[in-house]
């Protein structure tokens, strides 16, 4: 199957006064039409920087895609001008962005918001842009959406703002919806509804999503292939059973057993086993990474982690990992 978004060799680097950092390290992956890809790792592996290097997000002023192909429906976008994506942006590729009280103007009603990208991407008269924005809001099931249409992001829930930031994502029709941490700040209740909402209308549009999360949970829950990042490498690639039946990479086994767990029993005096972290630091992204850069911090390091960077290796069946001990 012809991939719908294709990204190879991706590095993004950001200009700092400790000098450059490597955000993202030759990540590569493919999304089918239709299909939700989990990207995870911990806070500052590089997910969110991929994704706005998809979209040209990164701020001129301080960073810059060094190299690599991202191609979406056979187009390479990484020569694309501002114009040409900007008439992209939000039409065939749309972002739910982390903090929709940030995100979201507050200024503008919420369904002037999602009016104007109506407009602008679809030409449509305001009138129509409106009826859309009240079609949308009904679709994502916000109580009452004739009403909102006028009100302020201030006025609504967090679980209500996050909502109106997936109403706008998709009103009109991408075929590529990245959300970034969709659920964050939200109470476990809202995050569910959320979650189930965004899955619901993917089947209804046959919208692919990208999810973007350091949520195991909603990664198992969620997605059909995870893709796992550290340090701005992507080290693992797997269907999403097959990464949580067997983990190869010591990284993404040392997420797993950080979970916590409910099919463990306590112990006689009541108490559970405790969760296990990963020891040591990330590396630092200002210094080049000479081998693994997970070797600081992993137990089946050799000095030939130290000293060459692992190829990724097939496992079978969609499952390749980059470690020289699994290679083996």
């Amino acid at each position: 199957m012809t991939a719908l978004l294709e990204v190879r060799d991706l590095h993004t680097q950001f200009n700092t006064l400790d000098g450059v950092v490597c955000a993202v390290d030759g990540v590569s992956f493919d999304l089918a039409r239709g299909e939700t890809l989990g990207i995870v790792g911990e806070s500052g592996c590089g997910k969110s920087v991929t994704a706005l290097s998809i979209l040209r997000l990164i701020p001129a002023e301080t960073g810059r895609i060094a190299s690599g192909s991202i191609r979406f429906d056979g187009r390479e976008l990484t020569g694309l001008d501002e114009e040409s994506m900007k008439r992209l942006r939000g039409h065939h590729i749309s972002m739910i962005f982390q903090e929709p009280m940030t995100s979201l103007n507050p200024v503008l009603t919420v369904g002037t918001q999602i009016a104007e990208n109506v407009v602008r991407h679809l030409g449509v008269p305001w009138r129509a842009g409106r009826e859309r924005a009240f079609e949308m809001l009904s679709l994502v099931r916000i109580a009452d959406a004739r009403r909102r249409l006028d009100e302020y992001p201030h006025q609504l829930s967090g679980g209500m703002r996050q909502r109106v930031m997936i109403a706008m994502a998709l009103s009109c029709d991408p075929q590529v919806l990245i959300a970034d941490e969709p659920t964050t700040a939200l109470d476990v209740t809202i995050q569910a509804q959320i979650l189930d909402l965004m899955l619901e209308l993917k089947e209804k549009t046959g919208t692919a999503i990208v999810l973007i999360t350091h949520d195991l949970g909603v990664v198992a829950e969620t997605t059909e292939r995870v893709v796992v990042m550290y340090a701005g490498r992507k080290v693992e690639e797997a269907p999403v059973e097959a990464l949580f039946e067997r983990p190869l990479h010591p990284y993404t086994i040392g997420l797993m057993r950080a979970i916590p767990r409910l099919d463990v029993e306590a112990d006689s005096a009541g108490k559970r086993p405790r969760l296990q972290e990963i020891p040591g630091l990330v590396p630092i992204l200002t210094q080049p990474i000479i081998g693994c850069a997970f070797a600081a911090r992993c137990s089946l390091v050799t000095a030939r982690c130290r000293a060459e960077a692992p190829p990724f290796v097939d496992a079978g069946g969609g499952h390749t990992v980059a470690c020289w001990e699994v290679a083996r």
